[in-house]
């Protein structure tokens, strides 16, 4: 039951019967703490897929700010019942669906003094949107977020997205789709989820091959750099859903296992079994070359959750 406003919404958005029209938005604004009245700010980035004249498929990554002790932001995925979809002018809307929250939480724990707690909740929004001609729109959302076990937020967002339109959602426009295999070398930032946020310098290298039109298999070796809490290597699989945005771009969210050894792990475990939760970014450069951004949070069961994002270049063969 958990999973199904999610699952159906990732289904919804990689579904053939809508490729017309899909659009990227960001937000940001002020959150409020229920229990406390603990005010912080609020950021979001949001896919939204329509599903014909009057309903609409999300997949949001929410930042919730740094109220006191807490770290908090998460994944969710909603249903939309929308007015109809127009051209130019206001567009109302109302989405509920699933939240699925990381929360850095201080502790009276040495030596670190903190835990990454994951959970699940319910999210519920009201939404207004003015579509301009240009496909630029304006937008305005109210959030109510539940988590289960954690404070209840309320969201108050504004922002601004694009309409992308022309061609369609799958990898129809690549010439021979079905073999765009890459393998794409990347660096960048890894962010420890403490609350001294330690960093480092990750390395990866990925194989990338399309098992279909809107999906993506990846195996993936990665170095996430040292600090003194974590120095992690291991390799992960990982599925895609993939949707081309025009000629050039793609946007993907990808899911799986990470097998890795941990050598800060005082525990002293020989390896872990953690998950990788990814968002990725792709620029088809030509048909021999490929620009890669990528969000990823690694999810463990040790107090060790962390970000890396990368970005890299891929060949294509």
């Amino acid at each position: 039951m958990r999973l199904r406003l999610s699952v159906l919404a990732l289904l919804a958005a990689t579904s053939p019967l809508s490729v017309l029209a899909q659009d990227l938005s960001g937000m940001a604004g002020g959150l409020k703490v229920s229990a406390t009245d603990e005010r912080t700010f609020v950021a979001a980035i949001s896919y939204t897929q329509p599903v014909g004249n009057y309903n609409a498929v999300s997949l949001s990554y929410i930042n919730e700010g740094h109220p006191q002790d807490h770290h908090r932001d998460g994944m969710a995925g909603q249903v939309w019942l929308r007015t109809k979809n127009v051209d130019q002018g206001l567009m109302l809307g109302a989405g509920v669906g699933r939240y699925f929250f990381f929360d850095t939480a201080k502790t009276d724990v040495a030596p670190h003094n903190f835990d990454n707690d994951h959970g699940w909740g319910s999210i519920i929004s009201l939404q207004a949107r003015w579509q301009f001609a240009n496909r630029w729109y304006a937008q305005a959302q109210v959030n109510r977020i539940v988590p289960i076990g954690k404070d209840a937020t309320t969201h108050l967002l504004i922002g601004a997205g694009y309409r992308y339109d022309g061609v369609p959602g799958a990898k129809l426009h690549l010439q021979n789709w079905a073999h765009d295999d890459t393998v794409t070398f990347s660096t960048g930032h890894t962010i420890v989820n403490s609350f001294r946020s330690e960093t480092s310098r990750p390395f990866t290298l990925e194989y990338r091959r399309a098992v279909g039109k809107y999906l993506d298999w990846s195996a993936t070796a990665i170095d996430e750099g040292s600090t003194d809490l974590a120095h992690r290597r291991g390799v992960a699989s990982q599925l895609w859903l993939i949707r081309s945005l025009n000629e050039k771009v793609e946007f993907g969210m990808g899911a799986g296992p990470y097998l890795a050894w941990d050598a800060r792990d005082t525990q002293d475990h020989g390896a872990r079994l953690t998950g990788l939760l990814s968002a990725v970014g792709r620029y088809h450069v030509n048909r021999r070359w490929v620009a890669q951004l990528a969000w990823n949070r690694v999810i463990t069961d040790y107090h060790r959750d962390a970000d890396v994002i990368l970005l890299g270049v891929g060949r294509k063969f």
